[in-house]
């Protein structure tokens, strides 16, 4: 004898299995479709067999989405208002024929665009002659209309073979809308290669993405979103779990490049929400697959404006020695600071941003003589150092030069001061050999380092001392010269704006050479009581000379800090009547006069 309560149980259960093989059939992207099927797909799923339903209502959505990505606003003001007569539905002969008119002026307008241009028209009129073949009440010109689509994504292959991907959306939705044409049908296997192979060739296991700025790493992405929008919109994901595994991957990353809102940034602000709207949305819709609840959680916080909380959210830094790319934030609320450093090439490129705006954004250029003879690295990049916690992220790059130097970069963020530490250091990796030998080893280094600053930023030099403030609307940051004198009357060297928007330190010293920049990023010390010292580092009662370690005090306005760096090995030493016996230490001086050690690297 069977319950009550059992049978209902057992109904659930079969319901639930019915509603699992049903999402299967569909082969949507439901939490239930992976439980349906025991092995893992590695291949592509196979294309429908018949075409989605398209509603009137959601096809003046989609035409509507692709209009917010035309820059053209004669494209988007067509394209709004063909989305605005399909919105009406059908209704009688002659709306149905504005509606056709509206598509071949679409597709006219398209034969004349620019190439994205183009394709957004021309995916606009897929969606909108979609629509028309299933009603009743289309003319005789759909298939016209069609057959020009078609000749359209024919020439969009080749784009699609030259490892050009703009097109494969366009191509994507054009084949799944009408997989029951075999000219259409065919066009789906060179998209989904296409966007397959881009992924796997340009993203890493960990989701690093192998482009250079943020903007090109961001639009990839999204684009690659997209395409996967609109496969599960009209049959289920034209990719293999491998692939999929790793769009989530590069997902995460992308978010982390991200600002307020979930907008990507540049020198002048937040740019329009529709060039990351895909992104933000995929992660964001309800029974999807794919997507690990904690990246889910930062696009919530991302999108609703940024939150300090950290429960549940995506790790604050990132870094891929694989991509050779490292990302540090201080934090996923509206105010925090974001940096990205990708090291491939032998001038690394860095970049900074605040709040909601880009402030180094370019190549961090490096120039090291000795004795008026230039040095270059003599290998790639290699890190050295990866520490992160609460408090402080340390990041220290390596690369060898001639004659048994070395080159060092370290990259030092204090996410609770707003303090972003750039040191760059000429170090002996060996026992000097060929032209530093003898009298040669005592040849003067001549350093050069510039950051590019955003194209919105101006710099303000100060008149008498070497700080700079950088600023657009408001105050932005404060850059220090640790190593140089604070006032401009003594020493050499200096730091100075550059006519191409650079920030130039320029630097000399014997044997080894430390170079450290600092930028204050709290716009409210910005402008305020600052000085800056170079402190005497002791070893066993000796006052050490600067090519063996150096140590600052830094100042604004109540608050202190006190860097110190060993330049040739880390032994016992003391510097304003703190003791150290690390190779790097960063802390905070408290009233007392004590030193608060927030991070040190031995």
């Amino acid at each position: 004898m069977v319950s009550t309560r059992d049978k209902k149980t057992k109904r659930t259960k079969s319901k639930q299995a019915a509603t699992a093989e049903q999402a299967a059939d569909r082969g949507t992207a439901s939490e239930a479709a992976p439980q349906a099927s025991k092995k893992p797909r590695r291949g592509p799923v196979q294309p429908p067999a018949h075409p989605p339903v398209v509603k009137s209502r959601d096809a003046a959505a989609r035409i509507r989405a692709v209009a917010e990505g035309s820059s053209s606003l004669d494209v988007r003001r067509r394209l709004r208002g063909l989305a605005r007569q399909v919105d009406r539905g059908p209704g009688n002969v002659q709306r149905m024929t504005l509606i056709e008119n509206a598509v071949v002026a679409c597709l006219d307008e398209a034969d004349a665009a620019p190439g994205p241009e183009q394709l957004l028209l021309c995916e606009a009129a897929t969606w909108a002659v979609a629509w028309m073949a299933r009603t009743r009440r289309a003319g005789s010109s759909a298939g016209g209309l069609l057959e020009r689509l078609v000749r359209t994504a024919r020439a969009a292959v080749t784009t699609l073979e030259a490892r050009d991907t703009r097109p494969a959306r366009f191509v994507l939705t054009l084949a799944r809308l009408f997989v029951d044409i075999e000219a259409c049908r065919c066009l789906e296997q060179p998209a989904a290669a296409a966007l397959a192979e881009e992924i796997l060739r340009l993203a890493s296991p960990a989701g690093a993405v192998r482009l250079s700025s943020s903007g090109q790493i961001v639009e990839r992405v999204v684009r690659w979103t997209a395409c996967r929008d609109v496969s599960l919109a009209t049959g289920g994901l034209s990719w293999s779990d491998e692939v999929e595994s790793l769009w989530a991957a590069t997902a995460a990353f992308a978010l982390r490049l991200l600002g307020g809102h979930g907008r990507l940034l540049a020198g002048a602000g937040r740019l329009p929400a529709h060039q990351t709207a895909p992104l933000v949305e995929a992660l964001l819709s309800k029974g999807r697959r794919g997507v690990p609840k904690a990246t889910r959680r930062t696009a919530r916080a991302l999108a609703a404006g940024g939150s300090e909380a950290s429960s549940g959210l995506l790790e604050r830094d990132f870094h891929d020695p694989a991509s050779a790319v490292a990302v540090i934030r201080t934090g996923w609320g509206r105010r925090a600071v974001r940096i990205m450093v990708e090291y491939r090439d032998a001038v690394p490129r860095l970049e900074i941003a605040v709040d909601d705006r880009l402030l180094v954004d370019g190549a961090w250029a490096w120039a090291v003589s000795a004795g008026g003879r230039p040095l270059e690295a003599e290998g790639a990049w290699s890190v050295s150092c990866w520490e992160t916690d609460r408090k402080a992220t340390f990041l220290e790059l390596t690369a060898p030069l001639a004659g048994g130097l070395q080159f060092e970069r370290q990259v030092v963020v204090l996410p609770a001061d707003r303090v972003v530490l750039l040191a760059d250091a000429v170090t002996i990796r060996s026992q000097p050999t060929g032209h530093l030998n003898g009298a040669a080893a005592a040849d003067p280094l001549d350093y050069e380092g510039s950051i590019a600053l955003a194209a919105s930023l101006e710099t303000e030099p100060a008149v008498e001392t070497r700080e700079v403030i950088v600023f657009d609307t408001a105050k932005r940051c404060m850059v220090l010269p640790l190593a140089l004198p604070e006032w401009r009357v003594a020493g050499h060297g200096g730091l100075a704006p550059h006519a191409d928007g650079r920030l130039v330190l320029t630097q000399r010293g014997h044997r080894r050479l430390s170079a450290p920049l600092w930028l204050d990023l709290d716009p409210a010390r910005v402008g305020g009581p600052l000085t800056w010292r170079q402190l005497t580092v002791a070893d066993t009662r000796q006052n050490l000379p600067p090519h063996q370690a150096v140590g600052f005090r830094v100042q604004a306005g109540l608050e202190q800090w006190l860097v110190y760096r060993a330049l040739d090995v880390a032994r016992n030493r003391t510097l304003l009547g703190c003791n150290v016996s690390c190779e790097f230490l960063l802390g905070r001086l408290k009233r007392s006069g004590e030193v608060a050690r927030t991070l040190e690297i031995q």
